[in-house]
């Protein structure tokens, strides 16, 4: 943490930035060139020119505007900056009151963002938000990446025959979408649960904010949160090959839920498990 955000690496991809529940998210993944959540705008931040926002809350936003002054001052230009449709307009409101404050527009481009709308990132990236449940309106995202794969009646031929048929005009590629990152933000167990993307993805970074019984599952739910003793329960159904969780309350430390993870989930999913968050 000396650099002011953790990494970790993994499945060709770095996840980098800080994510404690109620303090601070933002999560930086530079192969994507995304940055989900801005927190206080931890260092690395400014260099994200795309930026997929969750929610509104100041954990997660609060250095939306450092972030952009920030970038103003060193000329990087305005991010483009998507966002649940329903915090559109307040933070445009916002945006507009800091320009006066600071004496110059700050830059950014706010796009709205609708479920299951999806947003074309290029290079084949496509972000597809999936409303999660929270206690205000909220986002997860699913990012894929499309590539073209040999149609399966072609596998196995020959070079010099797949030539032949490719100058005659056969067409022997179709599109192949895979779900590699998804980011859960704030939400209840329900996300994970009732869509299949989800689980599906390579590696989703879901949040489990309550890992004990100091906050029990009730209450846990009344905040819009998911408890461990839920994902616990559950946790087979992920099809990926990393679960990171995050977002974890202060009243609870890292050794703690690393404990938790070693002896309390299932064997056959407990590999799979990353806890992420100083």
């Amino acid at each position: 943490m000396a650099r002011g955000y953790e990494e970790l690496k993994l499945d060709g991809l770095t996840l980098r930035g800080v994510s404690r529940g109620g303090v601070e998210t933002c999560l930086m993944v530079p192969e994507l060139g995304l940055m989900f959540d801005v927190g206080m705008c931890p260092r690395g931040a400014i260099k994200f020119d795309r930026v997929l926002v969750s929610h509104g809350h100041a954990d997660h936003l609060g250095g939306l505007f450092y972030l952009l002054s920030q970038r103003s001052l060193m000329r990087r230009g305005a991010p483009d900056v998507y966002v649940p449709r329903e915090i559109l307009e307040p933070l445009q409101t916002i945006a507009a009151q800091w320009s006066a404050i600071e004496d110059f527009e700050l830059p950014v481009r706010f796009w709205p963002c609708d479920p299951e709308q999806a947003i074309a990132l290029g290079d084949g990236l496509e972000a597809l938000p999936l409303r999660s449940v929270h206690r205000v309106a909220s986002l997860a995202y699913v990012i894929s990446r499309t590539t073209q794969r040999l149609r399966s009646e072609f596998v196995g031929r020959p070079g010099p025959e797949l030539a032949q048929l490719r100058r005659s005009g056969v067409r022997l590629t179709s599109p192949e979408s895979t779900p590699i990152l998804c980011v859960s933000g704030d939400t209840q167990i329900e996300l994970f649960l009732g869509d299949a993307r989800v689980r599906q993805s390579r590696v989703l970074v879901h949040e489990v904010t309550a890992w004990d019984g100091k906050r029990d599952r009730a209450s846990t739910r009344e905040w819009g949160h998911t408890h461990v003793d839920e994902m616990i329960a559950c946790a087979e159904r992920f099809e990926g090959d990393t679960l990171v969780l995050v977002h974890r309350s202060l009243r609870h430390s890292r050794a703690d839920a690393e404990r938790i993870v070693r002896e309390r989930f299932p064997a056959t999913i407990r590999d799979k498990v990353v806890v992420f968050g100083y």
